[in-house]
């Protein structure tokens, strides 16, 4: 895990207080009902992701995890992540505002705009999330695997097996990132 979301995770304790149990079963097109922001704020581990952007017939090069703490500002969602790019780690912090319907956000970068949909998160375990953005004039779909926990995933990496499924990417299509 990068040292900054080791950081993260140590300041981060209180948001995971008043966090309260909330199920969503995530279907093709559905987003989770009555998504409520102030049981989503706090720290999460992304753990794996599905992507179509890879090349065919090539190994996946193997991804180390990165983090993300969700807090609210100014009636914004801030978003500030950890990733590894090549052989470093990024810190990178952007905004999101309220999308056209529950749990959907529109993020607004250099890079152009991405909408955001929280697929399915029962709030205390696990969170899947479903960016879809325009690369090179065609858009891109990339769906995220987020945790609060590196331990026992089991569960929700079915579940995003089987929602990433419902979406049309296949087991090729899926990283699992490594925790070191």
């Amino acid at each position: 895990v990068c040292p900054i979301a080791i950081h993260m995770e140590n300041i981060m304790p209180f948001a995971l207080l008043g966090l309260c149990v909330g199920l969503a079963a995530g279907t093709e097109g559905a987003v989770v009902k009555d998504f409520d922001i102030s049981k989503f704020l706090g720290f999460w581990y992304e753990i794996a992701f599905a992507s179509k952007m890879g090349t065919p017939g090539l190994a996946h090069k193997e991804e180390k995890m990165g983090a993300m703490v969700v807090e609210l500002k100014e009636n914004l969602l801030a978003l500030t992540t950890t990733y590894y790019s090549e052989d470093h780690c990024v810190l990178e912090k952007v905004t999101a505002t309220e999308g056209d319907g529950p749990a959907k956000f529109q993020v607004t970068r250099l890079s152009g705009k991405k909408e955001v949909v929280v697929e399915a998160t029962d709030y205390l375990t696990y969170a899947i999330i479903d960016i879809t953005s325009l690369v090179a004039g065609a858009v891109h779909r990339t769906m995220k695997l987020y945790s609060r926990s590196l331990d026992d995933n089991g569960e929700a990496l079915y579940n995003f097996r089987k929602i990433t499924s419902d979406h049309g990417f296949s087991e090729t299509d899926l990283y699992i990132l490594k925790h070191d």
